[in-house]
């Protein structure tokens, strides 16, 4: 886990939600498996990066609005220009005739954004219903031509999205 001062510990860490009225994702983090944990987010923790048998995630505190706290984004690209992703669920109740409970539908939408490292706030690419992602990415990596031109001539495909940025930030950026 890595703190907003720079600092950083090693442990056993977790995601969950908390809070009914405002739900915000924190890091349940310990020591030492033996330990009872306690609850960090955005006010002091920075990041956490889960480490497995054949794996490594980063998620990081970003703020997606200037009217909402930041929340925990999976790092997918890191570099000049950052790629994001965010896993939004949502509960929609069902409420049929005759039933006294209501039936849940769970409804998940991943969203992505880009950040530079100069800027506060993330720019989803994914968000808009009138724009393309492809649209997006080329308005937001505006300066790199090629990258620009490929987007346009539909070289990349959504499921190259990391490629697209790993590109930028490696050829693009001075």
């Amino acid at each position: 886990m890595y703190f907003n001062d720079g600092t950083s510990i090693e442990g056993f860490g977790m995601l969950e939600v908390k809070g009914l009225l405002d739900p915000i994702e924190k890091i349940k983090f310990r020591l030492t498996k033996d330990e009872k944990g306690d609850y960090w987010d955005f006010e002091e923790v920075s990041k956490i990066t889960f480490i497995g048998f054949e794996f490594n995630k980063t998620f990081e505190y970003v703020k997606t609005s200037n009217l909402e706290k930041p929340k925990l984004l999976e790092l997918l690209v890191d570099g000049n220009v950052k790629l994001l992703q965010f896993y939004d669920y949502n509960l929609y109740y069902n409420f049929e005739d005759g039933k006294p409970f209501p039936n849940v539908i769970e409804n998940e939408k991943t969203r992505h954004y880009l950040i530079k490292e100069t800027e506060e706030i993330a720019t989803c690419i994914d968000c808009s219903i009138l724009k393309s992602w492809a649209k997006n990415v080329a308005n937001y990596l505006a300066d790199c031509d090629t990258l620009v031109r490929d987007l346009k001539n539909h070289k990349y495909s959504f499921a190259q999205l990391d490629d697209a940025i790993i590109y930028y930030n490696d050829i693009c950026v001075e």
